[in-house]
């Protein structure tokens, strides 16, 4: 008999929700909504420096179960889900933080959440008609800056470097900000592009 394929191997394991939110993957993107949202109390509450550590640590959990899902054959539906929906917390969150504390100008926001509402209405669409839009290259690469530029915009906030080198941190942490944003609307048109092509063929067919 020839060997399972991981993709076999994923395919036969049974399914179902109490069972796939079992998984490791799955209680990771949990956790990052939890963390963050306890991040985000002490760093409000004062505590920027402890809250910024804990933030970075549920950014590290966003690499993880993307990990451990295809190490550990454990890709689910509702993992692709929750990992959407624990970015959007975590991105939405520290860029409000970022607002309250006047590190960012408001436009970011609604720069960022229309971006995220456009999509969100195109999957939603998609999905209903029983069909799918993979993440992207740009997509991923797009969470990834964001995620990232929160380091360097905080850490002067936070006092964890001072004078020049505060500085030149936020400012690359802005920069890779304003590429996150771009990214996101570049990996939007393809998203775009994906919802076009499914809402012609249904009604047409």
């Amino acid at each position: 008999m020839a060997p399972q394929t991981a993709e076999q191997s994923s395919a036969d394991r049974a399914s179902g929700f109490w069972t796939d939110i079992r998984t490791i993957p799955n209680l990771l993107s949990i956790s990052r909504i939890l963390i963050t949202l306890v991040a985000a109390g002490l760093y409000l509450n004062g505590y920027r420096a402890a809250g910024l550590i804990i933030g970075a640590a549920a950014g590290v959990t966003d690499i993880l179960d993307g990990y451990l899902a295809r190490k550990l054959n454990q890709s689910t539906e509702l993992g692709a889900i929750l990992d959407r929906l624990s970015d959007l917390v975590l991105e939405t969150v520290a860029l409000t933080i970022a607002l309250y504390r006047e590190l960012l100008p408001p436009s970011f926001l609604i720069i960022y959440l229309s971006r995220e509402w456009i999509v969100i209405s195109a999957r939603q669409y998609v999905s209903e008609r029983g069909h799918s839009i993979p993440s992207s290259f740009l997509g991923k690469r797009k969470t990834n800056l964001v995620l990232g530029s929160f380091i360097g915009i905080f850490a002067a906030d936070a006092g964890l470097v001072s004078g020049d080198a505060a500085f030149i941190v936020y400012k690359i942490g802005y920069t890779m900000m304003v590429g996150g944003l771009v990214a996101s609307y570049l990996s939007g048109i393809i998203y775009l592009r994906s919802f076009i092509d499914i809402y012609d063929r249904d009604a047409n067919s």
